[in-house]
């Protein structure tokens, strides 16, 4: 079944209408920093902008990860042993909150983003290479998903390297202060953006098939 692209983007912006209610841990790590920054750059002093900055970074970045971390043990343990699951769920999780400890630079923080953004993104981006759906069935495993995996693999290439974009637009455009009310409402968009996407793949799948 043939659709304009005025259709396709018509049926994505319907899919933002009667969103279910949002799970609270997606507001938690917005709200760590929303409230840490204030108070530390008081408490440090405005000399310390910077430090500040970072240390409210790393504690919402550190709640954030500790909230997603069983998922992401639960995801690798769909492709690897339990041991390496362990490790490398223990990485990915570990590396980012070390090397932002090391430094008080708010750029680092930012980037710290996008880095985030570039490695699902080749994640994906290298199972679509390879005619994979492992990863897209971690993250979608019921059995109705199946025949929708193929394209999943694709739109999340796609959502990693749009997300990409705005996180270095935001970087480039606002100051680094109003960036952190964006990363605040990250979860939120990312997560209202992606059930969209998913739902405009399902009936586009349907679509076809009919």
């Amino acid at each position: 079944m043939h659709r304009s692209p005025f259709d396709l983007v018509r049926l994505f912006l319907s899919l933002f209408q009667d969103l279910p209610p949002l799970s609270r841990a997606l507001y938690l790590p917005g709200a760590v920093l929303l409230i840490g920054y204030p108070v530390l750059s008081v408490l440090l002093g405005s000399d310390n902008g910077g430090q500040a900055f970072a240390t409210a970074f790393l504690a919402a970045l550190a709640v954030r990860i500790g909230m997603g971390f069983e998922g992401m043990v639960r995801r690798m343990l769909t492709r690897y042993s339990a041991g390496q699951a362990v490790v490398f769920a223990l990485l990915m999780a570990g590396l980012p909150l070390a090397v932002l400890a090391l430094v008080d630079d708010p750029l680092w923080c930012q980037r710290m983003q996008s880095v985030f953004y570039v490695v699902i993104a080749g994640i994906f981006l290298q199972d679509l290479m390879h005619g994979r759906t492992s990863t897209a069935a971690s993250f979608w495993p019921d059995a109705e998903m199946r025949e929708h995996l193929p394209n999943l693999t694709r739109m999340m290439v796609v959502y990693n390297f749009g997300f990409l974009l705005l996180n270095e637009t935001m970087i480039r455009a606002v100051d680094p202060s109003h960036w952190l009310l964006f990363w605040a409402v990250l979860p939120i968009i990312g997560h209202t953006v992606l059930r969209a996407m998913v739902l405009t793949v399902i009936n586009l799948d349907a679509g076809h098939e009919a």
